[in-house]
């Protein structure tokens, strides 16, 4: 890990996974939303109600949610958008729709334990 990786939150980390400013575009809010769907039980145990909790996110399952949001909006556009461009929407969707495969494969395993009382 390098030094600037540890002074990037989480946020600035998903904002780079996920290019959110590029065309089609996600807000801060989405991507804290997504963000906190993918919040985990931190190194010590906590939870994320727990005050001491200490922010940890399955970082790769939350930009592939913003990968297939990116992919939702997309996949309303089927032609060169803007006219004379050569970006054909119909390729913005099937590259957003990649992205989110790249990350979902990349998730985090999670087991839960289920104690079977004898």
């Amino acid at each position: 890990m390098n030094i600037l990786s540890l002074r990037m939150t989480e946020l600035e980390k998903l904002k780079l996974l996920t290019a959110w400013d590029t065309e089609p575009v996600l807000t801060e809010d989405e991507l804290g939303d997504t963000l906190a769907a993918f919040a985990l039980t931190d190194a010590n145990g906590l939870t994320p109600a727990n005050e001491e909790w200490t922010p940890t996110y399955d970082i790769n399952a939350a930009a592939a949610r913003a990968w297939l949001i990116k992919a939702a909006r997309a996949s309303v556009q089927t032609e060169v958008d803007p006219p004379g461009s050569g970006v054909v929407t119909s390729k913005v969707f099937d590259n957003c729709r990649v992205m989110a495969r790249l990350y979902a494969a990349k998730r985090a395993a999670t087991t839960r334990a289920k104690t079977i009382y004898v």
